[in-house]
């Protein structure tokens, strides 16, 4: 497994990442670790328990306090999977409840596929479905110590069970897969309307720096980009031509982005009536 690599956008606030666009790096998904007095506060501990583990060992060299927390943005296994390892080790695990639902949906399936794969088995070993244990519906506000932290549904975008977490004192947002810098997004259960407007709710916040789920944190600039992104993947798919072609076309506009595995996909779901 490759190295974790830490970025302090904070004093209290650390972004961890395995980088990289395949399954075993948790696709390049990022986990945001937010420290207070009494508890740090783990959001999407990646793809794995092996995964989760790195980011604990990380963050017990960042942070005094111990992961009490954890909050999934969304219920794709490369950022919630991770998170049976802290369950198992009494954090509480908090989630949308469409978050929860596709959980308890999907990742029974997944993980058994994983595991018999060969490949993947030592990886996914210890893996199983954790429901998370705290669920809501509009936000919540957890004190980690000196440190408050907003939870809230930013609506039916990503996923169905999309959430957005703030910390106001520090004017940082952590997004979920609402924003992707550098990697393509995976449409496969998204609202292309409710994508638009989850993005118009970040922005509306005007936070100083906002951490994507995947790629580099950023300014509004990252929020704005991905707007842009959206709007660009609409004009390339109007355009005739095969699904092929449109992918081609995708993959042009955006050179050096990783996760081109989900074109076809993206160019499906922009071209369906």
């Amino acid at each position: 497994m490759n190295d974790l690599t830490e970025t302090r956008i904070r004093e209290n606030i650390a972004v961890l990442t395995l980088g990289g666009e395949e399954m075993t790096t948790s696709w390049g998904a990022n986990c945001t670790a937010i420290g207070g007095a009494h508890a740090t506060l783990v959001v999407d501990p990646l793809i794995a328990p092996a995964h989760a583990r790195a980011v604990e060992e990380a963050v017990t060299r960042i942070f005094a306090a111990p992961v009490r927390w954890v909050v999934l943005t969304h219920h794709h296994t490369d950022h919630a999977l991770g998170s049976s390892w802290f369950a198992r080790n009494g954090a509480t695990v908090v989630a949308h409840a469409q978050c929860r639902r596709g959980i308890e949906t999907f990742h029974p399936a997944i993980v058994a596929e994983r595991k018999r794969d060969p490949a993947l088995a030592g990886l996914f070993a210890d893996a199983e479905c954790l429901p998370p244990a705290l669920t809501f519906s509009g936000e919540l506000t957890i004190d980690l110590g000196g440190v408050g932290v907003r939870v809230f549904h930013t609506g039916h975008g990503h996923t169905a069970g999309d959430a957005a977490v703030h910390v106001p004192a520090e004017s940082v947002v952590v997004t979920g897969d609402l924003v992707s810098n550098g990697y393509h997004v995976n449409f496969e259960d998204a609202s292309l309307e409710g994508f638009e407007a989850g993005l118009e709710r970040l922005l509306s916040i005007g936070a100083a720096t906002y951490v994507p789920g995947h790629g580099a944190p950023g300014g509004a600039e990252i929020v704005e980009a991905e707007r842009k992104y959206l709007t660009r993947i609409r004009e390339l798919v109007r355009e005739d031509g095969s699904g092929a072609e449109r992918v081609e076309r995708i993959r042009r506009a955006f050179p050096g982005f990783l996760l081109e595995m989900v074109l076809p996909d993206t160019a499906r779901r922009f071209s369906a009536p």
